[in-house]
């Protein structure tokens, strides 16, 4: 998923508008974009509209209230009795919270943990081995950088060290990495160059706010005509090689291998799977 675009969950309007974006995935908050005296009534409207509008092939998740705040059993159990793709957990610092509401889903459904705190960052190895039915952490800036009362400059290289160590856990158990949003909304131009550093770190997608930035974080995270060009070339060489008894050889200056050619095959797979 490229795009993950967050809904308030107790808006019917929007998350109907929503539905019919570009977006690659829809994320229906009960959490931070709903008041606490609206949070019962935020349930209700996603799990009615789950049950009555068809999402198509959109997967759906929907992001829980943490369970210390009283809010959070009822969400996932609600969500486990409704057609929801699966459901993001927010602020995880250990991984018996993801253990616990993966005990509330069904087997089909899965989770993202979102990290957003200096605790949960130390603890990102064990959360992302957590749980079978976890599919991706997704990264939260904003709480992060309040918790380490970091002082953000253009490209947030303070914050380096926390998206790689994120992602690093991610990729170490096979499962997807999600950048946090880009908050500037009418800010087009630094979005590209958020995404495209997200992208360059090793990022899948990133989570977006406003529909307006979904064409951008598609067109970034999705391989451009020239990378489908190059790494079809890549896996052609490779494979002739291959077939001559060879495992190396050069190409265009470099000496490639089989693992250059599995990287390019996983880019043609992406391609695909966007269209492309």
């Amino acid at each position: 998923m490229r795009s993950l675009l967050f809904v308030p969950g107790v808006s019917e309007k929007m998350i109907l508008k929503a539905r019919d974006t570009a977006a690659d995935a829809l994320i229906l908050d009960l959490e931070d974009a709903v008041s606490p005296d609206r949070k019962v009534e935020a349930r209700h409207t996603v799990m009615r509209l789950l049950g009555e509008v068809e999402f198509g092939a959109k997967p759906v998740f929907v992001r829980v209230n943490r369970f210390d705040t009283g809010f959070g059993e009822d969400d996932a159990k609600a969500i486990s009795a409704s057609k929801a793709y699966g459901a993001v957990l927010p602020k995880v610092e250990r991984p018996e919270e993801v253990a616990a509401l993966g005990s509330l889903l069904t087997s089909q459904q899965r989770m993202i943990a979102m990290i957003e705190s200096p605790r949960g960052v130390l603890n990102c190895p064990a959360i992302a081995e957590s749980s079978s039915a976890l599919n991706g952490l997704m990264f939260g800036s904003a709480d992060f950088s309040t918790a380490t009362r970091a002082r953000l400059t253009a490209g947030e290289p303070e914050l380096l060290v926390a998206r790689s160590r994120m992602l690093y856990s991610a990729r170490a158990v096979g499962i997807d990495a999600y950048d946090a949003p880009f908050f500037s909304i009418p800010d087009l131009e630094g979005l590209r160059r958020d995404s495209e550093r997200a992208r360059n770190l090793g990022y899948d997608g990133r989570a977006i706010i406003h529909p307006s930035h979904i064409a951008i974080t598609n067109e970034v995270f999705a391989p451009s005509e020239a990378e489908i060009a190059h790494a079809r070339k890549i896996v052609a060489a490779v494979n002739e090689a291959l077939a001559r008894g060879l495992a190396a050889v050069q190409f265009e200056g470099q000496l490639i291998e089989p693992l250059h050619a599995r990287a390019a095959q996983r880019i043609l797979d992406v391609a695909e799977k966007f269209g492309k």
